[in-house]
């Protein structure tokens, strides 16, 4: 038996419980698969015709993802011909014929967008109530509700379309997505935020003005404009709408862009929980979620600037002596010896002297700042040592060299240590402070 494509699509369409949206990707597969085989059949194409058709859509420019999902979904319809018994094929020709698509960067709105957006709809809303004639996007206000629901909720645009009248709980805040038209198959209910809490009350006091029943289609379009002459509201109608807005705006945005906004938004907040976004979002798993949260590029900034922050060397702050302050006191152990102690103004021994730290200047100090550095004018005269008593020091060294035959050696120009002199008579001097006595042209 050899059931033409197209055929084998319809009747595994009509055996599964698919939503609207999933049966349309199915029949859009076969369509491609027909409108390049015509009307060859599954057992007269091969895996290597498969793979020539594969290179000339890509090389026509069709996306790795869109030949993607041509060969998943055909794959799955030929192997339920072939579980069937619809198909005399011993071999899935679509297997193993998929690529390797690149790994994109997670689409988001920019905030700035959002507002633009916002305000667009809003000037379109004014206009169509002073000029009593349709806007581009019309009627704008119901559109605005649309837009607002997608960006604060992130629901999908299969969920919005099943809200019914009574799916809006009020009393609870929560909007009830049913699982029929859910991807997940899951009932799930989605908090109302604040700021979308008057565009709703304003569309279902609308929606009962028009005469809705409690199982209608709330967000329907076509129940508020004359222009439009549907029954029921679907993914085209919203899709054409982003169309005019994005062309409007300059910026691209979808409902499933919102998605992906809401769940980093929430993932950047300090209190962020993955596990709530993934509820929020009706994910499966974590994974799926994961995938939805762009990066925080900021936190991506700020941990490499702080890598290279502690990589730099750490570098002592030097002491540095303030030449501003005063002179430490220089404390000297009397002596046990005869010989009379010089006193006045000495240089202090390096030991003595203490360090005070002191700031470094800054790179572009000025020669104000460096001056800082000098001696401070004194505000009082300096005193000295006591003359008389230096006098009479002078006098007993004088006795004492020349009692010791040193001034000879003086006059001579030669240079005797102290050591040298006790050798030579160490009774007639009293010993002193090692020193050194020069000659004048030394």
């Amino acid at each position: 038996m050899n059931l033409p494509l197209f055929e084998l699509t319809e009747k595994f369409i009509a055996l599964s419980d698919f939503r609207p949206a999933t049966e349309k990707i199915y029949r859009a597969a076969a369509r491609a698969f027909i409108r390049r085989f015509e009307d060859l059949s599954l057992e007269q194409v091969d895996r290597e015709k498969i793979i020539e058709w594969r290179k000339q859509l890509l090389d026509d420019g069709l996306s790795k993802r869109s030949w993607n999902t041509y060969s998943s979904h055909l794959k799955t319809i030929a192997e339920f011909g072939i579980d069937e018994g619809l198909v005399d094929l011993q071999r899935n020709p679509f297997k193993k014929t998929s690529v390797v698509p690149p790994k994109r960067r997670k689409k988001t709105v920019a905030r700035s967008a959002i507002e633009r957006a916002r305000d667009l709809l809003l000037l379109l809303e004014q206009d169509e109530l002073k000029e009593q004639k349709r806007a581009k996007i019309t009627p704008a206000w119901f559109w605005l509700i649309v837009f607002e629901t997608f960006h604060l909720t992130g629901i999908r645009l299969n969920a919005l379309l099943s809200i019914r009248l009574q799916d809006i709980d009020l009393e609870e805040n929560l909007i009830v997505i049913r699982g029929e038209l859910e991807k997940t198959h899951r009932e799930f209910a989605v908090p109302i935020p604040t700021a979308l809490y008057p565009h709703l009350i304003r569309l279902l006091d609308t929606a009962v003005s028009c005469g809705f029943e409690p199982a209608d289609q709330l967000f329907n379009v076509n129940r508020f404009s004359s222009h439009y002459r549907r029954e029921v509201m679907n993914d085209n109608q919203v899709e054409a709408m982003y169309t005019k807005l994005i062309r409007m705006t300059g910026v691209r945005m979808t409902p499933h862009r919102f998605r992906h906004t809401l769940a980093s938004d929430l993932m950047r907040q300090p209190d962020r929980n993955i596990h709530v976004t993934k509820q929020l979002l009706n994910h499966s798993n974590l994974a799926t979620t994961m995938e939805y949260i762009e990066p925080d590029y900021e936190v991506m900034r700020d941990a490499m600037n702080d890598r290279i922050e502690a990589a730099k060397p750490k570098h002592r702050q030097r002491a540095r002596v303030d030449y501003g302050a005063p002179a430490p006191a220089i404390t000297k152990a009397p002596s046990h010896h005869s010989t009379p102690a010089l006193t006045g103004t000495r240089a202090p021994a390096a030991e003595s002297v203490q360090a005070s730290p002191r700031a470094l200047p800054a790179p572009n100090a000025g020669r104000e700042q460096r001056s800082a550095i000098r001696q401070p004018e004194r505000s009082e005269p300096l005193t000295g040592p006591d003359l008389d008593e230096v006098a009479q020091q002078v006098r007993q060294l004088s006795q004492l060299l020349s009692s010791s035959g040193l001034d000879q050696l003086l006059r001579s120009g030669h240079s005797m240590t102290t050591e040298t002199r006790l050798q030579a008579s160490p009774a007639r001097i009293s010993p002193v402070s090692r020193f050194e006595v020069r000659s004048k042209s030394g």
